[in-house]
């Protein structure tokens, strides 16, 4: 660990035992993995005067200094609203995630999954045109796919029943009000979400969300026209691999239909 993140806990540490955000059931996550929709919806989310933050924060939920973390990192980024009542973030790793700590079960959660092939699709064209020597074949951003959804169904069976919701991709784009009328009945939000928002900067730059395109709109737009079929056919992709993503989004999208 180096100096600064030594600094850094010790300061999140400091913050969560006086700042009364610094609380899990306050805490308020997208649970998802990358190339889903979620930085539209965490704009949805962030807009409202109830909700501090702006996106991916990359903070690791392991303990309650997490918290304190979090608050500090939208500080530092001008994304911290000190009279709202609940912190936000969007976890799309598995680092952030994959051991997280008791407590964070008592955050409200709302998970979000796309079919692979486009994601998968969309992962490549992504980081193809960021240069940043990641995820530089489909076989990677596959893998990526089929072991994040093993976390987030990990996750999922962890948090109780009305402290979560589940949506998929093709329902967000292609009716943004009910799904948000969904969340907001399932998680209690009062006043209820809106389709609407205001894009900062800040949600699309350092990996904190879509630095393509959800800047450009200022509500989730509605898809025209029918939901083309997912495929993975032209991927280069293994067999196995092809057989994880599948199942993996089956399972994980008769979990949430079945809820």
């Amino acid at each position: 660990m180096t100096v600064r993140d030594t600094a850094k806990r010790a300061l999140g540490a400091s913050v969560a035992t006086v700042s009364p955000q610094c609380r899990y059931d306050r805490l308020i996550v997208v649970v998802a993995h990358m190339r889903c929709g979620s930085t539209a919806l965490s704009n949805v989310l962030c807009s409202r005067p109830d909700i501090s933050g702006y996106g991916e924060a990359h903070i690791r939920y392991d303990g309650q200094g997490a918290l304190g973390r979090l608050l500090v990192n939208q500080a530092l980024r001008r994304s911290w609203s000190p009279k709202a009542h609940s912190l936000f973030d969007k976890i799309l790793h598995d680092r952030h995630d994959l051991d997280a700590t008791p407590g964070f079960y008592r955050a409200r959660a709302i998970f979000v999954v796309r079919p692979p092939g486009a994601t998968i699709r969309s992962i490549r064209k992504l980081f193809s045109s960021l240069d940043r020597g990641e995820y530089e074949d489909d076989e990677a951003a596959a893998r990526y796919y089929a072991d994040r959804l093993a976390t987030m169904s990990d996750h999922w069976f962890r948090f109780p029943v009305d402290r979560r919701v589940g949506i998929l991709h093709p329902h967000l784009i292609s009716d943004p009000e009910a799904t948000l009328a969904r969340i907001s009945s399932a998680l209690s939000f009062d006043p209820p979400l809106e389709n609407s928002y205001v894009s900062r900067a800040v949600s699309t730059k350092g990996g904190a969300g879509d630095p393509t395109a959800s800047a450009k709109h200022t509500r989730i737009e509605r898809r025209t026209g029918p939901e083309p079929a997912d495929t993975l056919e032209g991927l280069a992709i293994s067999e196995a691999t092809a057989r994880d993503v599948t199942e993996a989004y089956r399972a994980f999208a008769s979990v949430i239909a079945a809820s």
